[in-house]
Formats: structure tokens, sequence, C-alpha cells
């Protein structure tokens, strides 16, 4: 058979274009991800008894690198015996980070991880008295 000769059917053509059209959109919509991704080590310990806090509810937010609406991904971890959790995959780049625990103060900051392997320190303070 001679493919140069071979006439297509506008069904077929039609088929085709679809496909080459459907392929250009998700390449498009999923363009590669270039930022590095790095491990995050969050430790939280009490302001007076300088001792870890076990079981601190930890919530991470940071923004997609591979998303053009700037949409914001959330991670949600707890504190392990010696007050320590490590996020992995965590681009580079600002991120927000939220620590409650009942018996203590919610800490929550604007943070920059500018390193691999970033070790983050936070300290809860009590509570309050109401007076």
């Amino acid at each position: 058979m001679n493919w140069r000769n071979r006439r297509w059917s506008g069904a077929a053509l039609g088929s085709i274009c679809l496909l080459l059209l459907c392929l250009a959109v998700a390449a498009d919509a999923m363009p590669p991800s270039h930022a590095p991704l790095t491990n995050l080590i969050i430790v939280v310990t009490d302001y007076s008894s300088h001792k870890p806090v076990f079981q601190a509810r930890l919530t991470l937010q940071f923004p997609d690198p591979d998303s053009r609406l700037h949409k914001w991904i959330s991670y949600s971890a707890k504190t392990d015996l010696k007050g320590r959790y490590t996020f992995s995959f965590i681009p580079l780049g600002p991120i927000v980070l939220f620590v409650t625990d009942p018996y203590h103060q919610s800490y929550g900051r604007k943070l920059q991880v500018t390193e691999p392997n970033q070790v983050i320190h936070v300290v809860l303070r009590k509570p309050q008295p109401l007076r």
C-alpha cells in the first residue's frame, strides 16, 4: 500500500487533530516543577521546662509550585515523643506554619525555607491566666 496516495477520511483527521490538541493542552496544563524540594524538620519544645511537646498539631502551608492560579498546599501532622516531625518534599520558599496544643498558646508564623533539611525550632508558652 502506498501511504503517500492514501486519502484520510474527515473522521480520521478529526480524531488525529483532537488527539494532538488534547496532548498539547495536557502538556501546557502540567508544566514541570523546577522548584527544588527538601525536608523540613519542626522541633516543638515547652518554654519553661525545655521539654519536647508530644502530639502538638502542626499545619504547614506553602504555594503549589505547579499551580498557575496561586493555589496553596496544606499538610497536617503531629509531633512525636521527641517533639519532632519531618515534612518531606517541601519546596524552597515561603511557608506558613501553625502549631497548636491544648496546654500551650498557639503559634503561627510566615517563614522562608532557604536551605536543605532546614530545622525550625518552635517554643510554646503555657496559656496566660485569666484575671
